[in-house]
């Protein structure tokens, strides 16, 4: 993955911290949102802004394989933390649940606009120290707590406790992490 130098990264909307890396996909899909990128990460990421005020917001030290993140307001990630690939962050709903709501979604998207009135957003959280396996989903408004561990293939729809290892769909608590460990 080509190192992006810090210059290219403001001018694509992105501060992002030295030596930090990031996949020109990323860059470029990063244009229409705010990012705060810490230093020293490895970023593989997609990005996706679907509101023009969303951030993304990733501290320092972290590792994002090939995964997606998907902002309507905001998505907060600590430092040291990696995600494996295949993980999808998602701050929001992306459509009403129901019909009538959204129904005109694919012609508002169309015309390049889309009614947010009826859709729930609330923001993600990934505190410090944090692991998060492959084919992760983690789901709008949870926190995932300092040096907690998500097994592979777990959807996240609710908080995870400091230092709890969670696994399964929805995930549910598996273990405990010695706070020592982290």
């Amino acid at each position: 993955m080509p190192f992006v130098p810090k210059i290219v990264q403001n001018l694509a909307g992105v501060r992002a911290g030295m030596g930090s890396k990031m996949n020109l996909q990323s860059v470029r899909s990063a244009k229409r949102g705010h990012h705060t990128i810490g230093e020293g990460n490895i970023l593989h990421c997609i990005f996706s802004f679907d509101r023009p005020d969303a951030q993304i917001i990733i501290g320092d030290r972290c590792f994002i394989g090939k995964s997606h993140l998907v902002a309507a307001e905001r998505i907060e990630i600590g430092d040291d933390v990696i995600i494996s690939w295949g993980v999808t962050v998602v701050d929001h709903n992306s459509h009403a649940l129901g019909w009538e709501e959204r129904k005109a979604d694919v012609a508002d998207w169309h015309q390049g606009k889309k009614d947010w009135s009826n859709i729930t957003i609330a923001p993600v959280k990934i505190e410090d120290s944090v692991f998060i396996g492959f084919n992760v989903i983690i789901l709008k408004g949870v926190t995932i707590g300092r040096g907690s561990v998500v097994g592979a293939g777990s959807v996240v729809t609710k908080d995870v406790a400091p230092f709890t290892m969670v696994g399964g769909n929805p995930a549910k608590p598996i273990g405990v992490r010695s706070r020592s460990a982290s």
